[in-house]
């Protein structure tokens, strides 16, 4: 469970970007972080993951104790955070950086290539491990990416509490491997993480999330679970825009859509 307290999160240049109610997020539930564009996603996902150098950690409590400092290594044991932007120079294969994955265990693990297997199938790498970073499409690196940080989570002791962070996992993949990365993070929280993740695509959003947050106007408009027509409302306030719902032309699910 992740405990934040009434706080405003800050930019880097000082200034208040995001005003936080007290939030209450629990393992076993998956959060879509919904806004547009500037409204603080990033900034709070790396709050989360304790990055945010200058905020209190005092605000933040993981399983009732104050949240671990970033380079604390059983912290990193329990949490992983896919960030938006991989600032990756050094030329290694792909399987040297899923590998990576086991950092905070010193680069070993008893479970390793038995989850090492499971990922490379799950993100279709199997034809990508012996290619160099700097040689892969946008989409097939963010598909190393997301590998690596399921694995890091993949890794963490059976029945331990897990934080899986995700800032635009649907970024640069295609139909089939974006529906692969919701699956993910639905089947994680089903499995007892607590998962939250960034995401553009509100429909997208909607069919993997059990809890929203959604931020705008330097605020939380709606924070809880998934309350499809509050969820609408929140988002018309957030991008000042009118929507709707329309049925889904195959199975009659709603399906939101902007409206003139």
């Amino acid at each position: 469970m992740m405990q934040i307290a009434s706080q405003p999160l800050l930019a880097a240049s000082g200034q208040a970007l995001l005003s936080l109610p007290e939030l209450e997020l629990r393992g076993g539930q998956c959060w879509a972080l919904l806004g547009p564009n500037g409204s603080g996603k990033s900034t709070f996902l790396r709050f989360c993951a304790g990055r945010e150098a200058g905020q209190a950690v005092a605000g933040r409590r993981w399983q009732g104790q104050p949240l671990p400092l970033w380079s604390d290594a059983g912290w990193a044991r329990t949490r992983s955070f896919l960030p938006q932007q991989h600032h990756l120079t050094a030329a290694l294969s792909v399987q040297a950086l899923v590998r990576m994955a086991a950092y905070p265990w010193g680069g070993g693990h008893g479970r390793l290539e038995q989850e090492l297997a499971a990922v490379v199938a799950t993100w279709d790498l199997q034809h990508l491990l012996t290619r160099r970073w700097h040689e892969l499409s946008g989409g097939e690196q963010q598909r190393v990416q997301l590998a690596r940080s399921a694995l890091q989570l993949a890794l963490a002791e059976p029945g331990q509490a897990r934080l899986w962070l995700l800032d635009e996992p649907l970024a640069a993949l295609d139909w089939p491997h974006q529906q692969a990365a919701l699956s993910a993070c639905r089947q994680a929280a089903d499995d007892g993480a607590l998962v939250i993740a960034s995401v553009h695509d509100m429909n997208a959003a909607l069919a993997m999330a059990t809890h929203v947050l959604v931020l705008g106007q330097g605020r939380v408009l709606m924070h809880g679970e998934l309350e499809r027509e509050q969820v609408r409302e929140a988002l018309e306030a957030a991008f000042s825009a009118r929507l709707g719902w329309a049925s889904h032309p195959q199975d009659g699910r709603p399906w939101l859509v902007p409206l003139r």
